[in-house]
Parts: structure tokens; C-alpha cells; sequence
């Protein structure tokens, strides 16, 4: 018994770290220094299209960001010291506690975060700030089972919560903040997985992307709340499928919380050469049954699928979706997605309402890396489409949303943007970033109590069927009324809005971080026209 044992920790030791995911929540370096990496021709384009990414692979690199990411997970490399370790100083860096034997490897991590700001909504100032203790495990029990679990429970001491969540799309999306207004406020990401050089099989809670845009992406996007599911990724030399199943929080139109609604996504992708890679996606939304078997086979067609019965075809939403990048030269990138919700062959060009069940969404752009002496400064720029009723569902239940927000690009159907972004880093943990864009959404109609206008259906002139007439595709939460009129883009109400924000990050000492972000938003037209400006002040202490 005793030999069998000293066998299994044998092959259980690990060499190398190659169970745990890089942390997209409070370390940006690794998906940074991927990224230009990509850019400069020294890894793949595939290898930024999908996040997040093995430890091992992301500091790897023997540039100053592989350096700072293998100095931040140091724990949980094969170099480390063995042994318990209660509050170490890890060659100046702080942590909680460090687990390094024959079978466990782990760093636990602590966090402060206060932050203070003022927002500035229609000639009215108010102030607010937030406290929000944190704790983070990560580690490996033997060489490719591995672990995380970040725990963090914040209070509003000063603000209203409706406001402070514009300045935050985490807070946004987070019930117990925006929608009860609590003065607490808590949220959690954690998963175990199975981890090998050409698998992985996560099950849990944790941000993903998919898709090359700095930007933001189609499929999925790091902006969206994390939802819980299974993961599985089999990357294989110039191949790689990824595959996720998720249970999400959906609504209905009266706001309440829709009953097992999931979301699944397939994505194939091949990189021909280091310089192109292309990849397609296909995505099935269903809710109100238990876990369907027919979309949790990770190598089924969900449109197919999707059409195999009246009560999927009824009520599932199905979409598809492409998208590639190539890097024509060294340091530039051009990435472009398409995305099909609903496609008919035979009405295409249709402008009627017959033509309504083609509805796209597409988007194209370009990256380009330049050095300001040895700071890399990257800019990129895009423009966004999305057609009427793209990504909703008549069905209302079925749209591509977690917790009433876009799974992927964070816009609205039936409308358009031109965006760019600047990010200039002076470490590889200190960058400033500037983002603007504008935005054209044809909004819905509404009556005189905010509620999309209902009227006669007028595909039945005099039967007074009730319809809801002023639903011109404008919300991804309303898919219902698709089919009264030929969706014509930017019908409705349309409003213009232009943006920009900064973001100013850095590691000021080891464990000590500071954010400074300020925005402005300025809105006419639709159906919330104002001004809209914020600047905070976050301090972090340990991770």
C-alpha cells in the first residue's frame, strides 16, 4: 500500500506549473504581453483569441512582461521553496500563505480595495466610495488538477448604487448592488479544472473572451459577468476547439428572473500560419427545461440541433459566427467578426418583414504597435454594426444576455459605433488607456410611462390585435415584435452618443496598485438624452 502511494506522488509531482489559469481580474500583464507578442510576430494571432490562458504559457515569454507574470505567480512554479509558509516575503512581494510539497501547490493572497470618486449626472454632483476586502487561493494538487476560488464582500459607504454602477461594469452587473441597493455587496470567481499540454476541462465560475479585438468581441467578451459552466479547450498545434456550457441569469419583460436559462458556445479555429488565424463559432441560447443533452455534446451542431423539434425551433435562439485576423507585416494586426442571428437564403435582400430573419452583426479593425522609445504604445480602431433585433429573441427569454447585459459586445441591436483605443505602457504594469467612440442606437418607441408602444398589429389592418408597434429592435432584451414590419436600421428613436474615457493603472510598490479613471458621456436624441461625467481613485493592497 504504502509503494502504491510513493508511486501515485511520484507522478503526481509537478515540474512544472500547468493547472492554474492567469487571474484576468486583477493581473493584465500576461494578456498584454500576449498580445504584443502576436503583434511583434513572436507567437501566433490564435494565441490571443481565446482567455483566460495557462500560467505556463503566458509568462513563458523572456520579455519584461513574461518577467513581471512569473515574479507574480512565483508560488506556484517548480522553483519555488518547499514548504508551509505563513505570510512570506516573497523577494519583497507580500503574500497570505504558499503550500509548496510532493502533492500541493498553492499561494494564498489578501486584498484592500478603497475607492473614492464623484459622479456628475444632469447638473447634479455626488460623491461616493467603496471598501471591498478581498482573499484569492490558486495551486495545483499534483501536476495538471488545479483550483481557484477568489472571494471578495464590499460596502457603499457614500453614493447611490445606480449611479457609481455607470462607472463600473462589474458593479453594473451585480444583483445585490444595482438592482436590491444594498450597502454590501460580494462577488466570487472560482472553478476547478483539469489541465494538460492539449486539454482542459473547467468547471466553474470565470471570465472569458473569445475573439482578437482589443477592443471588445462578438462571442464573448471579458466585460460580461461571469457565468457559471463547463469549459473544455483542446488546443492542438495550428487547431484549437473550445467548448462552454453555462447556466445564466436571464429576465422576462416585467423584469422577473427567467427559470434555468443556459448559454453554449462551440468555437473551431485554425491558424493556417503564425500570421492568420480563423475561426467559427456557433451559439445556442434555451431556458425554462432542465440541461439539455443535445446541446451539452460538445461536438453538435447547435443550429441542427436547435431545428430538431418544435419546442427548440419555438423558443431557442441560435446564432453563428466568424472571425479571423491577419498581420500583413510585422506590428500590425487587421480582425473583422461577422455574426448571423437567423438566416433565410431565399429572402435575402428582402426589405419587407419577410426579410426579417436575416439579421447581422459585424466588425472590423485594425492594430497597430509602435515603440515610444522603450514604452510600447498600441492603437486600435473599429467600427461595430449590429442589425435590428440581432442577438434578441421573440421568445424574449432567449436573448444572448446574462444578468440583462450582452454576453459579448457590450452595444445595443440596431445600432452602429466607430471607436478607437490608445494603451501606452510604461511597465508592464503600467499603462494608461484612452477609449472613445460614438454611438448611434435607433432606440425603441415608448408610450408616455417609458413602456415600448403597443398598437394595432399592422399586418391585420382593422383587427385591433394588440402589437407592440414600437419595438423597432433597438434592446436585446425585447426580441418580440420582430416580424410586424420590415426592420429598417436606425428606425426608431434614434439617439447619439460620444464617449471617452481614461484609465491611468500601475503597481506603485510591490502589492500596492492604484487605478485613476475618469469618463464623459454625452447623449442627445433617444429616449435618455444628458451629460454624464465621473472621476475615481481606487488604492489596492495585496493582489
Amino acid at each position: 500500500m504504502m509503494l502504491r502511494i510513493i508511486i501515485v506522488l511520484a507522478i503526481l509531482v509537478p515540474t512544472v506549473v500547468s493547472a492554474q489559469n492567469v487571474d484576468v481580474y486583477a493581473e493584465r500583464a500576461t494578456i498584454d504581453g500576449q498580445l504584443l507578442r502576436a503583434l511583434r510576430g513572436q507567437s501566433s494571432l490564435g494565441s490571443v483569441a481565446v482567455w483566460p490562458q495557462q500560467v505556463r504559457h503566458a509568462t513563458a515569454a523572456g520579455d519584461a512582461f513574461g518577467a513581471y507574470g512569473r515574479d507574480y505567480y512565483r508560488p506556484l512554479r517548480a522553483d519555488t521553496t518547499t514548504g508551509f509558509l505563513f505570510a512570506p516575503d516573497d523577494d519583497g512581494r507580500f503574500r497570505l500563505l504558499t503550500v509548496n510539497d510532493s502533492l500541493v501547490r498553492m499561494q494564498g493572497d489578501a486584498s484592500l480595495m478603497v475607492r473614492t470618486g464623484m459622479t456628475h449626472v444632469q447638473n447634479t454632483a455626488e460623491a461616493f466610495a467603496l471598501v471591498r476586502p478581498a482573499v484569492r487561493f490558486m495551486g495545483s494538487l499534483g501536476e495538471n488538477l488545479g483550483f481557484f476560488l477568489d472571494l471578495s464582500n464590499g460596502a457603499r459607504l457614500r453614493g447611490t448604487s445606480n449611479r457609481i454602477a455607470l462607472t463600473d461594469p462589474t458593479l453594473a452587473r451585480t444583483y445585490k448592488f444595482l438592482v436590491e441597493e444594498q450597502s454590501f455587496f460580494d462577488r466570487y470567481v472560482g472553478y476547478v479544472q483539469y489541465q494538460s499540454e492539449h486539454l482542459r476541462v473547467r468547471f466553474g465560475r470565470e471570465p472569458i473572451q473569445f475573439g482578437f479585438s482589443p477592443i471588445d468581441n462578438m462571442v464573448h467578451s471579458l466585460q460580461a459577468a461571469p457565468m457559471d459552466g463547463l469549459l473544455i479547450d483542446v488546443p492542438y498545434k495550428a487547431f484549437r476547439f473550445t467548448s462552454t456550457h453555462s447556466m445564466v441569469d436571464g429576465v422576462d419583460t416585467a423584469g422577473k428572473a427567467v427559470p434555468t436559462k443556459f448559454i453554449a458556445t462551440h468555437r473551431v479555429a485554425v491558424d493556417p500560419t503564425p500570421w492568420l488565424s480563423v475561426a467559427i463559432s456557433d451559439m445556442i441560447v434555451y431556458w425554462n427545461r432542465g440541461l439539455d443533452l443535445a446541446y451539452l455534446n460538445p461536438l453538435a451542431f447547435f443550429v441542427s440541433a436547435g431545428l430538431g423539434t418544435e419546442e427548440r425551433s419555438r423558443t431557442d435562439n441560435s446564432i453563428l459566427a466568424l472571425d479571423c485576423a491577419i498581420r500583413p507585416w510585422e506590428g500590425t494586426m487587421i480582425y473583422g467578426s461577422i455574426v448571423a442571428d437567423d438566416i433565410a437564403f431565399s429572402t435575402i435582400g428582402d426589405t419587407s418583414n419577410l426579410g426579417n430573419n436575416n439579421k447581422y452583426a459585424w466588425q472590423i479593425g485594425a492594430s497597430q504597435l509602435l515603440d515610444v522609445g522603450t514604452m510600447p504604445l498600441l492603437i486600435s480602431a473599429e467600427i461595430v454594426t449590429m442589425d435590428p433585433f440581432v442577438f434578441a429573441h421573440r421568445s424574449i427569454a432567449a436573448s444572448y444576455t446574462h444578468m440583462g447585459a450582452p454576453v459579448g459586445y457590450a452595444m445595443q441591436p440596431n445600432s452602429d459605433r466607430l471607436a478607437a483605443q490608445l494603451r501606452l505602457w510604461f511597465t508592464p504594469r503600467t499603462s494608461l488607456r484612452i477609449d472613445v467612440d460614438y454611438t448611434r442606437n435607433g432606440e425603441n418607441i415608448l408610450d408616455a410611462n417609458g413602456n415600448i408602444l403597443v398598437g394595432e398589429d399592422p399586418r391585420y389592418p382593422g383587427s385591433n390585435l394588440p402589437a407592440p408597434i414600437g419595438n423597432v429592435g433597438g434592446d436585446i432584451l425585447r426580441g418580440d415584435g420582430d416580424f410586424l414590419v420590415g426592420n429598417r436600421f436606425l428606425r426608431g428613436n434614434v439617439s447619439f452618443t460620444r464617449r471617452i474615457n481614461a484609465w491611468l493603472s500601475g503597481e506603485a510598490w510591490n502589492n500596492v496598485f492604484f487605478d485613476v479613471r475618469a469618463g464623459y458621456e454625452n447623449r442627445n436624441g433617444g429616449n435618455r438624452p444628458g451629460e454624464f461625467f465621473f472621476g475615481s481613485l481606487e488604492l489596492r493592497v495585496g493582489y
